[in-house]
């Protein structure tokens, strides 16, 4: 027959719809926001959340055929409850970099003009933004059910945007100094709440 259905093809649809998403959701973050021309207080930390990210991704999959006995003992539940980690992410994310609007870039860059941002999610967490982009990665961690890979991709995401927000913390209390400081004082966690 030529229209032969694969009980898989849903399956394989959703996540390619999924991850589709968070990866089109990145880029029109990347296409709305250029590098600002002067990038020198990112150190680049840029490059290590690229690194990390694709790094992750790559070391996840391998992880799940590497080591297959490390499979969740629930796959089907983990493979969709991953797929609305990812989505709930992007929402996070989306939403976190609306808020900060122009004072949103994809490289550090903070000066006097610059005013802290204590707003929607930033009233919770001091960055949301990769709070958004690191459940996208607990997400595909899930989805593919493997506790190696949740573990690499968990580890992978944890190192480049714990990098980023050393380095952009440290330009922010540079550049703005007590303002900011209050705002530490006021949102103590820059992940999530009440953990870190």
């Amino acid at each position: 027959m030529l229209l032969q259905t694969d009980p898989e093809l849903p399956s394989m649809a959703a996540f390619l719809l999924a991850v589709g998403i968070w990866i089109v959701s990145d880029w029109s973050i990347a296409f709305r926001y250029r590098d600002p021309a002067d990038a020198s207080q990112d150190r680049g930390s840029k490059r290590a959340i690229g690194l990390a990210v694709v790094g992750g991704v790559l070391v996840g999959a391998l992880a799940a055929t590497l080591a297959p006995s490390l499979r969740l003992p629930s796959p089907t539940v983990a493979f969709w409850l991953g797929l609305a980690v990812i989505l709930v992410g992007v929402a996070v994310r989306q939403y976190a970099v609306w808020v900060l609007d122009d004072s949103f870039s994809l490289v550090v860059t903070v000066d006097e003009s610059d005013a802290v941002v204590d707003s929607g999610p930033y009233r919770w967490v001091r960055h949301p933004s990769y709070t958004g982009a690191l459940l996208s990665m607990v997400g595909l961690g899930i989805a593919i059910a493997n506790w190696l890979s949740m573990l690499v991709l968990v580890v992978a995401g944890l190192s480049g945007y714990g990098y980023r927000i050393r380095v952009e913390e440290r330009a922010l209390r540079e550049t703005l100094g007590d303002e900011y400081d209050e705002y530490e004082n006021r949102t103590p966690y820059r992940l999530v709440p009440g953990l870190w």
